[in-house]
């Protein structure tokens, strides 16, 4: 799908930070092209990097101190397909807006960076964010990833991006995230439906198959 999800304990942080944030002139990921990354740029435009952005936020929320805590977590959304032909500018809109709608929903002072990256394979962007519940039994924030990312909001959030992207931008996102080659297994029934759509496709790689082998 267009939007991976990915959470971090605090020892993993300083790790992603460097990936996100390129800090190493040689990678490891061959993915990356060093000549293009000046096309990178992060939409959270706070002081700091990502390792002091994050505890500059964790001194006013509470937070476990145990090391398996997960303290950060990671939507990774990449372009949609229709979009790769789109213009720099549509691509930077698409990211955007995208950023706004996941700022909106985890909150401004949660996040850590919303870095996209165009010196890779295809764009992406990384929106890195502490995962921050209001716990109403103290009256305080802490952080929950488990709460805020439980299984509800995991099923919801394609669907409600897909649908904001729609409203805000429909000149330039018009067939959305959830096209043809994104086929949501929600539930059974959602499976049931999509049932039919499996079933043609299948048919269609198997006729490709077939004359591949003739």
């Amino acid at each position: 799908t267009m939007a991976h999800m990915e959470k971090f304990s605090r020892g993993s942080v300083n790790g992603l930070s460097i990936h996100i944030e390129r800090k190493t002139v040689t990678h490891s990921n061959k993915d990356i092209d060093p000549d293009r990354t000046y096309l990178n740029y992060d939409l959270c435009q706070k002081p700091g990097d990502m390792n002091e952005r994050l505890a500059r936020r964790l001194k006013n929320v509470h937070c476990l101190n145990r090391e398996n805590v997960k303290v950060m977590a990671d939507w990774i959304v990449t372009l949609p397909e229709t979009m790769k032909e789109s213009t720099r500018e549509d691509q930077q809109i698409f990211f955007e807006t995208t950023y706004t709608f996941l700022a909106d929903r985890y909150g401004q002072e949660n996040v850590l960076a919303g870095m996209d990256h165009n010196d890779e394979t295809t764009p992406h962007m990384h929106f890195a964010f502490i995962p921050v519940i209001f716990d109403q039994k103290k009256q305080r924030e802490k952080v929950s990833a488990k709460e805020v990312l439980n299984r509800k909001e995991l099923l919801a959030f394609h669907k409600e991006l897909d649908t904001y992207l729609k409203e805000q931008m429909p000149e330039i996102y018009t067939y959305g995230i959830l096209n043809d080659k994104t086929i949501g297994v929600d539930d059974v029934r959602t499976l049931k439906k999509h049932g039919e759509q499996i079933k043609v496709m299948k048919e269609e790689l198997t006729s490709k198959t077939e004359e591949l082998f003739t």
